[in-house]
């Protein structure tokens, strides 16, 4: 008797003539979207803002002890 891996399917199957669409669910459905976008856009505008940092002379320093110990 083979082990069935399929018991483990979280997104699961269901035929079309057993769902019907709620509005409840339009509602959460929209709502993830717009906070999925929401984080990607945020994320981004971090990414792309360039900021230069102040280099004291520790920061310089240990750089520079990085880059001659290879």
């Amino acid at each position: 008797m083979p082990f069935d891996f399929r018991r483990f399917d979280i997104y699961r199957k269901v035929p079309k003539d057993l769902t019907q669409p709620t509005y409840t669910g339009a509602i959460i459905s929209i709502c993830c979207c717009l906070f999925i976008l929401f984080l990607f856009l945020s994320e981004l505008t971090g990414f792309i803002t360039t900021e230069v940092p102040t280099l004291g002379e520790e920061s310089v320093r240990a750089s520079w002890q990085w880059l001659t110990q290879r």
